[in-house]
């Protein structure tokens, strides 16, 4: 659903004018070499904090603690787009195993943000400060959780018109589960075509997967190809 990577952003002012009461050092973020150099620094220095966050959130799972870190991140740089998606996803995660995407549009999996509101929040914080990717998690928070397809169609194409291809998956997606479109789902997942996968697997998967016809699949990609909403660099010219 949405990559975590360890960044170093070095802006500095406050954001939150929270207080920041440091914990004392934890023995488990020992895992990771230069944990107590990041904690030393972690009270002026956003990276730092950010790391001790990263490293709460992936490798020890203490999301309370994430979610403190990545405050101080904040607090020190209110500019920390890492820091501003992974909060935001702390608060939209459900706490077990990610789910299997194909399961949460077939509802097969129901599950439950810990925070929606406070998950949109920063998710939008993040993108108004050029964070793109968070349009795209934006909409899948709004299309698998909260079940509001409008607002979920309107992020994910924030999020393409930045050139994610996450978006134009999930917006194949929308169209085939829930807005019942296949010529749409079809389109968005043609533009997929060299850009994320071979030509012969999303055929392959528009035809297995959601039986879409032939016609079908002509019909998309002609839209595709007209779509003023898919970026001209993605769009897939190679015929079907």
């Amino acid at each position: 659903l949405i990559k975590l990577l360890l960044i170093t952003l070095l802006l500095g002012t406050t954001l939150f004018a929270e207080i920041f009461h440091k914990p004392d050092f934890d023995p488990r973020l020992s895992i990771e070499q230069g944990s107590l150099e990041w904690w030393n620094h972690a009270d002026n220095d956003s990276a730092s904090a950010f790391n001790i966050g990263l490293l709460y959130d992936l490798k020890i799972k203490d999301y309370k603690l994430a979610e403190l870190w990545y405050k101080q991140a904040l607090n020190v740089n209110p500019k920390n787009l890492k820091a501003l998606v992974n909060l935001g996803f702390i608060y939209h995660k459900h706490l077990d195993k990610p789910k299997k995407a194909e399961d949460l549009y077939q509802q097969r999996i129901k599950i439950e943000p810990n925070n929606p509101k406070l998950a949109i929040k920063y998710y939008k914080k993040a993108f108004d400060t050029g964070k793109i990717d968070a349009a795209n998690n934006l909409g899948y928070l709004y299309d698998t959780i909260l079940n509001d397809t409008k607002n979920a169609k309107e992020w994910y194409i924030k999020a393409l018109k930045g050139k994610s291809l996450d978006a134009i998956k999930n917006l194949g997606r929308l169209y085939h589960y829930k807005l019942h479109d296949d010529v749409k789902s079809a389109t968005y997942f043609i533009a997929l075509i060299d850009n994320k996968y071979p030509k012969k697997k999303v055929i392959t998967y528009l035809k297995t997967k959601w039986n879409l016809s032939d016609e079908t699949i002509k019909q998309g990609y002609e839209a595709q190809l007209k779509s003023k909403i898919i970026p001209e660099k993605l769009k897939y010219r190679g015929g079907i």
